[in-house]
């Protein structure tokens, strides 16, 4: 039986390697990761009069810091004022994360929001309770695991190798794991289950993450804030990295955007590494390292969204080592298929 436990353990830690080991090399694939300004469902009359956008960007992330000032041109409301999707990690287990929320800051009238002002759409709810579940779940898997490990005086060293004090202690923590086991297994997994629902609900109606709700009176203006960080976007094998804001979802206000600024300060990236920027019409103050684009009285499309391509030299050389490599061994296979990979 305590092999059948441990097997059982070595089998998590197994697996649990596997999908990290799947995720690094992942990163062949890109990370989409964009940034997008606030957006409402409601229908209302409700203008984004000024959007400022000043993002710190770094070789692996950014942080980003979004004002938008709003004009209700039509009579008192309450709306719903939401996230778009936001990756805050690359290539994350499960769509929802228990830590979502710690890593923005939302502000109303200078008034920060709590987490408890913050939802999700109702069209998500159901599948966003399963998912905190699920989170609930695990870390009370872990804690009473790690309590009969303590109860027992378990020691454990490189997560892998136990030591018991003696036999009795070894029986009891048999036993309990094996119990605490049985009881994991009556408890759902993280999987397609809610991968796919909620990927349908996403594609469907094109949900935000996370809303929260703002009353309008009548001529009223409000003044939304929002901060956050999240990695930077990657390309293939880290052949290059991006940073992409969509000013087109400002498009769904009502009326003009009568002022837009952008403004992206570069840290650990140099002006030389830098590929693209787009779009046209941009200001760049090389001594600063700052780029800004001014935009007044528009709808944004797609054309107006803001793109910055540039590159770190050890992944661009990483990755150009692995295709030159990957190349000769796809030679090496049609050559000699059967020792190929020796």
């Amino acid at each position: 039986m305590y092999h059948q436990i441990m097997n059982r353990r070595l089998f998590y830690l197994i697996l649990t390697a596997f999908l990290l080991f799947t995720r690094v090399n992942a990163d062949i694939a890109p990370n989409p990761i964009v940034v997008k300004g606030i957006y409402t469902n409601d229908s209302c009359k409700i203008q984004m009069t000024e959007e400022y956008v000043y993002a710190d960007l770094f070789n692996d992330s950014a942080k980003v810091s979004c004002t938008f000032e709003l004009l209700n041109h039509g009579e008192s409301i309450t709306i719903q004022v939401g996230f778009p999707v936001m990756n805050f990690q690359y290539w994350s287990m499960g769509d929802y994360s228990d830590d979502d929320k710690s890593h923005f800051r939302i502000f109303v009238d200078n008034k920060m929001l709590t987490e408890e002002d913050i939802g999700v759409p109702s069209e998500l709810d159901s599948i966003y309770n399963a998912y905190m579940y699920i989170y609930h779940i695990e870390k009370e898997y872990q804690r009473k695991m790690d309590s009969i490990y303590s109860a027992n005086n378990v020691t454990i060293e490189e997560n892998v190798f136990f030591q018991y004090s003696s036999n009795p202690s070894y029986q009891a923590a048999r036993a309990a794991l094996e119990d605490l086991f049985k009881w994991r297994e009556t408890k759902p997994h993280f999987g397609s289950d809610l991968w796919q629902p909620f990927g349908k609900q996403m594609e469907k109606g094109n949900f935000p993450w996370y809303v929260w709700n703002v009353h309008f009176y009548k001529n009223e203006r409000k003044q939304i804030k929002v901060e956050y960080s999240l990695p930077s976007g990657q390309g293939y094998g880290a052949d290059y990295r991006y940073f992409k804001y969509i000013l087109e979802t400002g498009s769904g206000w009502y009326g003009l955007i009568e002022k837009a600024d952008i403004e992206l300060k570069l840290h650990d990236i140099k002006l030389e590494t830098l590929e693209e920027i787009s779009p046209f019409g941009y200001q760049m103050a090389e001594n600063d390292k700052i780029i800004k684009w001014s935009f007044t009285n528009f709808e944004p499309s797609q054309q107006d969204d803001i793109y910055v391509k540039y590159y770190n030299k050890k992944e661009r050389k990483d990755w150009q080592r692995y295709k030159r490599k990957r190349k000769r061994a796809i030679f090496l296979r049609k050559v000699n298929p059967v020792n190929w990979f020796r």
